[in-house]
């Protein structure tokens, strides 16, 4: 494999566009702060070369693929001015070549979901869900980019941790597998996962409708989840209780909680599973920052074999399509911070880092390839 010649740089540096290999990985990064980012990073060399940004307001959360062109569409978690935003980039244009207004959410969207369904006759939509409003809203996402919402589902409910959890709080959309129209909504405020329908509708083009809810344990408050590859279970990551919820899909029959953070420090965040489908990881912020890692049984039920610590604030990570390495957003450390996969599972660090200057990078995942 032919590696580009790269060179670590900060945000406060100078964009040149370098020629690399189709093998490079391509990753979109959300931050609080000012813009959102597309960067490479070299597989080879570990080393990150800065491809797109485009100014935003605390881009937390970010999506992008690439269909011929990148295009990417960005969160702003900004309290009552909360909205979404979409880019267009081409070639190796550096800045987009198009660009959408903001367009309005409920308060503080934390997470994208890119929606063609079966039942909506090609078309396309971009599902956020909104924090602090308690809701997923739904916007139609054309070649022309982002149109106004179409849909919102607002949500109404509560758990007994009076600060963290006195109404609804959306923090993750997951398509249930095989099932692309069923998609499932945590609710870390209520302590439920919300099951909602798909459905196209003449005027709206997409509703959603809810269909049924998967009780979670009262006061964990359920944030993240992830399917094991069979699509037989559904793991879920609590912020509150910092276990892993294992259900079997048929019935959502809960059959094991697994404590992963040890320090009870409340800020578990996110969940993912290794491609080869035997091991799964979950990070934790507040204290004792880091990543847990389990062994998958043939049952679905999990082991937790180790653990390593990451740089403070470890929020979102990804682990790249070859199982080699887990990159984790580290929002207070002001770093992307790589880790290599053993064939045991385990985290080491491998020493490289991308590193900000003023933003603090909240999530870090690919750019799709059509």
């Amino acid at each position: 494999m032919k590696a580009c010649i790269t060179l670590q740089i900060s945000l406060i540096a100078s964009l040149s566009i370098i020629s690399c290999s189709s093998d490079n990985y391509l990753i979109a990064i959300g931050d609080y702060g000012g813009s959102a980012y597309i960067y490479s990073l070299d597989p080879a060399t570990l080393s990150f070369t800065l491809k797109h940004s485009a100014d935003a307001t605390n881009p937390s959360y970010t999506l992008a693929w690439n269909d011929g062109e990148i295009e990417m569409v960005a969160v702003s978690e900004t309290g009552n001015g909360s909205g979404i935003y979409s880019f267009n980039f081409s070639g190796n244009a550096a800045s987009p070549e198009s660009v959408t207004e903001k367009r309005q959410t409920a308060e503080d969207p934390c997470f994208l979901m890119r929606y063609n369904g079966s039942e909506n006759e090609g078309a396309e939509y971009i599902l956020t869900a909104d924090y602090s409003g308690g809701a997923v809203s739904v916007f139609p996402f054309t070649n022309k980019g982002l149109e106004n919402r179409c849909f919102q589902l607002v949500f109404s409910g509560c758990g007994p941790d009076s600060l963290r959890q006195a109404s609804s709080h959306i923090h993750q959309l997951k398509s249930l597998p095989g099932h692309p129209d069923t998609i499932l909504a945590t609710d870390l405020g209520a302590d439920k996962i919300h099951i909602m329908k798909a459905l196209p509708d003449e005027k709206c083009g997409l509703i959603l409708e809810e269909t049924g809810t998967i009780d979670c344990p009262e006061g964990s408050g359920p944030r993240h989840m992830e399917f094991s590859s069979d699509g037989k279970t559904l793991y879920c990551i609590t912020e509150l209780s910092g276990e892993v919820l294992v259900y079997n899909i048929d019935g959502f029959k809960l059959i094991q909680r697994v404590k992963a953070d040890e320090a009870n420090a409340r800020g578990s965040a996110d969940i993912h599973i290794h491609p080869s489908g035997k091991f799964l990881y979950t990070s934790h912020r507040l204290e004792n920052d880091g990543i847990s890692v389990f062994n998958i049984a043939p049952d679905g039920t999990l082991e937790k074999t180790a653990y390593a610590h990451t740089g403070k604030h470890p929020r979102n990570f990804m682990i790249t399509d070859d199982g080699r390495l887990l990159l984790v957003a580290c929002r207070d450390e002001l770093a992307i911070e790589v880790y290599r996969i053993s064939n045991d599972g385990t985290l080491t660090n491998s020493g490289s880092s991308l590193e900000f200057e003023s933003d603090r990078p909240s999530s870090v995942t690919a750019v799709k390839m059509r």
